[in-house]
């Protein structure tokens, strides 16, 4: 007689391999954090331990009675807990100590304390996203920038404004987002092209060599712009707007080839790394591309926030955007965004690290 198949343990072996391939993903996922669980846990335990240094008005000999008494109860870690007692004698404070023994390794930590007291340590710490990591890029962005604050110093390393351009690129991984960020080191996947791209009427596009696209969002506020425009007796239309990643490489390699490489790291970006391939750009112009002086760039300053619109590279920005100015160059964000980065008076790159990237 043939044996019947045991349909409970297939269901059981099935429903395994079916958490197994919802779980692994995961997991590979957060493996930094899950990595770091009894980091955490023992974290705990040292910051009781620093607190109460501080909060008890003892002296550094009556600690270190207190905390070998500790070791040989073995109620705490000799290695971390001496770390604890090297940084207080060097007069680090209780938030330093707390924040390095959460975040540095054995190694750093053993090179921290082989150097003296280090006041601009204790400054970056309080700066909200500072990389201890990225300590050194810090020290050496403001000793060639001595006007440049602390806290923008901490903002222009994590932009990579230290690095040359395209050096340590990463991508863009929500390119459909009006928020996106691409620039000289974030970069769109060579396959990426907006859904809703709409195709521009002749009223507010040059489409002379070919009918310009834009997203249908950012399309809907520039006719509106333009009619508003219009009815003040100023008058301009888009001139280049979406550019997929071949144009855009064609554009670049005819750039390069007519004018000097220091020229072409100015000017012109690479495929991929070009904001017109977001479809959210738009390069304006009447006969010639607007440029500062000229009626329209003056309207176009003054209200383009009012339509979502902002003006992408300006002129004294050019230490953090890496590219020159480029008065005629305007991209949608949004009302609220633009608003907020028009009344600060600042780049989408510091928009985007200080309200989307910190926000997510």
């Amino acid at each position: 007689m043939k044996k019947k198949p045991n349909y409970r343990l297939r269901r059981i072996v099935a429903l395994i391999i079916l958490l197994l391939l919802i779980i692994i993903p995961i997991l590979i996922a957060n493996r930094k954090n899950i990595s770091h669980i009894p980091t955490k846990i023992k974290y705990g335990e040292y910051k009781d331990i620093v607190n109460s240094l501080y909060k008890v008005d003892l002296s550094n000999n009556e600690v270190r009675d207190m905390i070998e008494t500790l070791k040989k109860e073995k109620k705490i870690n000799e290695i971390r807990n001496d770390y604890i007692l090297s940084l207080k004698d060097k007069g680090y404070s209780k938030d330093t100590i707390i924040f390095l023994l959460k975040n540095l390794s054995k190694t750093e930590m053993t090179k921290l304390l082989n150097k003296k007291y280090d006041e601009d340590l204790e400054e970056y710490i309080q700066i909200d996203g500072f990389d201890y990591s990225k300590y050194d890029r810090y020290i050496a962005y403001q000793k060639k920038n001595k006007n440049v604050n602390k806290e923008d110093i901490v903002l222009r390393i994590d932009l990579k404004i230290d690095l040359d351009n395209y050096e340590d690129p990463e991508e863009e991984t929500n390119p459909d987002s009006l928020l996106a960020y691409v620039n000289r080191h974030r970069y769109v996947s060579k396959d990426y092209e907006p859904k809703d791209l709409v195709e521009m009427d002749d009223k507010y596009s040059n489409n002379y060599y070919g009918v310009n696209k834009l997203r249908k969002e950012a399309y809907e506020h520039f006719k509106q712009m333009v009619d508003d425009a219009n009815k003040q007796g100023i008058e301009f239309l888009a001139d280049t707007t979406y550019r997929s990643y071949e144009s855009q490489e064609n554009i670049y390699n005819n750039y390069a080839y007519d004018h000097t490489s220091e020229e072409t790291s100015k000017y012109a970006a690479r495929p991929g790394y070009s904001e017109h391939e977001l479809g959210t750009a738009i390069d304006v112009s009447n006969v010639w591309y607007i440029e500062e002086g000229d009626e329209e760039y003056e309207w176009i300053r003054k209200n383009c926030y009012k339509y979502g619109f902002i003006m992408r590279y300006k002129k004294n920005k050019e230490n953090i955007t890496k590219y020159a100015a480029e008065d005629w160059h305007i991209r949608y964000v949004g009302v609220k965004a633009a608003t907020l980065i028009f009344n600060k008076n600042i780049t989408f790159d510091e928009y985007w690290y200080k309200y989307v990237k910190k926000d997510n």
